[in-house]
């Protein structure tokens, strides 16, 4: 099978526990573009959070950003695909996390919405004191979360609760999975990630795979974690990081290495080159 479009998950898949890429992983990345494979970081987040680490690998990639729900080409303004709260479904997560002293965002395109500055050691803290001007992540600081809606209207894409409280957070998820109209998934044992209902990284990579006339068996996709198990059940063939939980390796079509021993360029040299 001669893959078209390999969609890649960031962390936990293509970084590595120090969210660094490897030179394994940027070699094999470039050895496909130049085959002429189209290459998508598909992410939960944020679209200028991803295009930071594309910016290091040094390729032309689309970004299917924020769990499928927005979707753009690194270097150009043109959006391919959004898919936003509307004001009910906003509303709806308010009103579940408003309850709880936790940590609670809301993420646009580019900006972190919060109701907290955000410490010096938070990551896109961290990233923005060595990215370019046009790739350093907004904050947005609301006290009150619903304000935020009609300042960026249209415009917000996901939220994001993190405890390390499991307890806690498998009852806030529950309650979220409730209220109906949402997609609320896992990127990880200590968050919960939410958005408007009928998104997914699944079907972000449907939608771009149309857009460009690939064929779903003409599309490899690779991930960790159970917000990249939509994708990998959608794609020709869905590839598990050796890292991965167990349910993304039971469906899986393969396992490839770990995040640390570069997994993702073992499986696109297996498979696509």
């Amino acid at each position: 099978m001669k893959y078209k479009l390999i969609c890649i998950d960031m962390d936990g898949t293509l970084l590595n526990d120090n969210h660094e890429v490897s030179e394994e992983n940027k070699i094999a990345l470039k050895n496909a573009i130049d085959k002429g494979i189209k290459i998508a970081i598909t992410t939960g987040r944020s679209f200028i959070a991803a295009s930071q680490y594309a910016e290091v690998l040094g390729i032309k990639a689309s970004i299917i950003a924020s769990n499928g729900t927005y979707i753009r080409e690194k270097d150009e303004d043109k959006v391919i695909y959004k898919h936003p709260f509307n004001r009910e479904q906003f509303n709806k997560v308010c009103d579940v996390i408003e309850k709880y002293d936790i940590k609670k965002y809301f993420n646009t395109y580019n900006t972190m919405i919060t109701n907290a500055e955000p410490p010096e050691n938070h990551g896109y803290v961290i990233s923005n004191k060595i990215a370019p001007d046009n790739l350093q992540v907004k904050f947005g600081i609301h006290k009150d979360f619903r304000e935020a809606y009609d300042i960026y209207i249209d415009e917000i894409l996901k939220a994001i609760i993190i405890t390390e409280d499991t307890e806690l957070l498998a009852k806030i998820k529950q309650e979220l999975q409730a209220v109906g109209g949402l997609e609320v998934v896992s990127s990880g044992w200590q968050n919960v990630e939410v958005m408007a209902e009928g998104t997914s990284k699944g079907k972000g990579v449907k939608a771009f795979g149309e857009i460009l006339g690939i064929d779903k068996e003409e599309i490899m996709c690779i991930g960790d974690n159970e917000n990249d198990i939509s994708m990998l059940t959608y794609a020709g063939l869905g590839v598990a990081m050796g890292n991965a939980t167990e349910d993304v390796k039971e469906l899986a079509d393969y396992i490839t290495d770990t995040n640390n021993n570069s997994g993702v360029a073992k499986a696109i040299n297996k498979f696509a080159l």
